[in-house]
């Protein structure tokens, strides 16, 4: 998942009406109505192979829009919380292997420093290995002495998210969060964005905070009750989907929402789950892929990505805008050879190695 430069922090940036664009086309600001996570799983571990476990996987990050041009045309300030997923075959195949048989468990946790409780609502259930990146905790470093404590994820989040919204508690009325992620991300995105408005529906003045989601390739997260409850406390969820994808069909093949009435008279059952939100399906209709029976390939996000700047409509053919087709290639081998794009091109710069002042090739630090 890249993560692109943002301008430096301006708290004082302001909301300009849209009356003062020059465009005469309808403004999105009228329509609408820089931190790191890390996480501590031995899935986590398996899967992306990065840190010790103690230390954990870098999985995320919160960043803020500070641009006024920005802020101007999407009518808000945004806060946005993006979860990494996995990207290779290797890593694809880890992924779903973990979630074809699942365990479920209720979650219930005490945050630190507080004397009350936040818990999700009865019923709801959530698959195990997302909860458990969710809620595992790792060591972090804090103040200048360098002492350490075990945090989790979810309190990282929670906790900045607490502060932003602080920090810009005079533009409430104007103020969005939105979560987004690929594959495992996505569960994750879905995770949060629960728990986020589960708390922000607790506090009188920052409920009406929209939250939403923008899901590519997603699992099923939860049980009939955590769909019902997304959609109560208003969550509102986008699940980008590749129709041969099989990440989006797990776990719950056997009983899901597409079972109809039997799947509701036995969600009780630990092996049944339900999507949540609005599905957008992607058909392999572009004239830029190739034929192919990788099945790991469907679940690309670069695929995702293209696909999705082509859609049109369900029933529409693929209508290319522009967006650079290569990048399909990066770490698959899906483009038609007449582009001439090599297959898995992409590479990081070094495998992740800095130069030091005394000439040697090192791992960066985490705080670094």
């Amino acid at each position: 998942m890249a993560v692109f430069p943002l301008p430096q922090l301006e708290d004082n940036a302001v909301l300009l009406p849209s009356s003062q664009t020059n465009s005469t086309q309808p403004q999105l600001c009228d329509v609408w109505r820089d931190k790191k996570a890390y996480a501590n799983t031995n899935l986590l571990n398996q899967v992306f192979g990065e840190k010790p476990k103690d230390q954990g996987v870098w999985l995320g990050f919160i960043a803020v829009c500070t641009d006024p041009n920005e802020i101007r045309r999407l009518g808000r300030r945004d806060i946005v919380i993006a979860w990494r997923g996995t990207q290779t075959a290797e890593e694809w195949i880890e992924d779903l292997r973990d979630i074809l048989v699942p365990t479920r468990l209720s979650y219930r946790c005490k945050r630190t420093g507080k004397n009350q409780e936040h818990h999700f609502a009865d019923g709801v259930l959530i698959e195990r290995g997302f909860l458990s990146c969710y809620t595992s905790t790792v060591r972090h470093r804090q103040g200048a002495a360098g002492a350490t404590v075990n945090i989790s994820t979810r309190d990282l989040v929670v906790s900045e998210i607490e502060r932003l919204i602080q920090v810009y508690e005079k533009e409430m009325d104007n103020l969005s969060i939105t979560f987004t992620g690929h594959s495992l991300g996505a569960a994750l995105a879905t995770l949060s964005a629960y728990d986020i408005k589960q708390m922000l529906c607790t506090k009188h003045n920052f409920h009406q905070i929209p939250v939403t989601v923008f899901a590519f390739a997603s699992p099923r997260v939860g049980n009939l009750a955590f769909a019902k409850r997304v959609e109560e406390i208003g969550v509102k969820v986008l699940r980008f989907v590749n129709k041969r994808d099989l990440v989006p069909k797990v776990p719950g093949v056997c009983m899901n929402e597409n079972v109809g009435c039997l799947s509701k008279l036995l969600h009780w059952l630990p092996w049944t789950y339900f999507h949540v939100g609005v599905e957008l399906p992607l058909h392999n209709n572009s004239p830029f892929i190739q034929h192919t029976h990788n099945l790991a390939y469907f679940h690309n996000l670069e695929l995702y990505l293209h696909l999705l700047d082509g859609y049109v409509g369900s029933k529409q053919p693929f209508s290319w805008s522009g967006r650079d087709h290569a990048l399909v290639n990066k770490s698959c081998d899906l483009l038609r050879e007449k582009y001439e794009i090599p297959p898995k091109w992409w590479q990081e710069q070094n495998k992740g190695l800095v130069k030091g002042p005394d000439g040697k090739w090192t791992q960066p630090s985490e705080e670094e």
